[in-house]
């Protein structure tokens, strides 16, 4: 077969968390030219004896989240100028894992809507994963606020998740009615201690989502 036939292909794991209402995704920075200490999103180059799947296995084993992570596939990139050496096509995956610290100095956290530079089109790709993901948490596709928030959380938590998906302020008043009316969450019966009036703890419900 000619050599024209021939691509690598890579996979590439965007890792996304929330953070006080933000949501945040895990890049590395890379360590050789091209694009010496530009960021990118942690991946594998796929050899002939793994599937995507083993192989963002091994990105993840790499990193080493806490959590069992929650991973789903978006789509692929085949640009001719992906990479300014060799021809390589990249299918991302999502990941929602739980926020924590990250052991590898070479990674870190940032917020989805400021992206340090980065390298080849993986600024591109993350555009195009958060566009995917925002749908996603609008209509709680496969249950995912529950994969952002698997355990308890305050209502203002919430809100400032939800704000910061849809990049807009959104009255307080209106947001806890709509909740409510629409069955998203239930009380737990919990409270957590702040400086002020202890804060009510709730859950997700299963299938409920919020739309605007």
């Amino acid at each position: 077969m000619a050599k024209s036939y021939y691509n690598v292909i890579e996979t590439l794991v965007s890792i996304f968390a929330v953070d006080k209402g933000t949501i945040k995704i895990l890049l590395k920075r890379k360590k050789r030219e091209p694009y010496r200490n530009y960021w990118i999103i942690p991946g594998h180059v796929l050899s002939n004896e793994e599937t995507l799947e083993t192989s963002v296995k091994k990105t993840m084993e790499n990193i080493n989240p806490v959590n069992v992570p929650y991973i789903y596939e978006t789509k692929s990139f085949s640009s001719l100028d992906r990479d300014p050496v060799e021809r390589i096509i990249a299918t991302n995956f999502n990941a929602i894992v739980v926020k924590e610290l990250v052991n590898d100095y070479e990674m870190e956290w940032f917020d989805i809507y400021s992206l340090p530079k980065m390298a080849y089109d993986h600024e591109q790709i993350i555009e195009s994963n958060i566009k995917e993901l925002k749908s996603r948490i609008l209509h709680n596709d496969d249950n995912i606020l529950l994969k952002f928030f698997p355990h308890d959380f305050t209502l203002t938590e919430l809100q400032s998740f939800f704000e910061f998906v849809l990049n807009k302020k959104i009255d307080r008043r209106n947001f806890r009615k709509k909740i409510f009316n629409d069955n998203i969450v239930s009380h737990t019966g919990e409270k957590i201690k702040t400086a002020g009036r202890p804060g009510e703890l709730f859950v997700f419900n299963k299938g409920g989502y919020f739309n605007e």
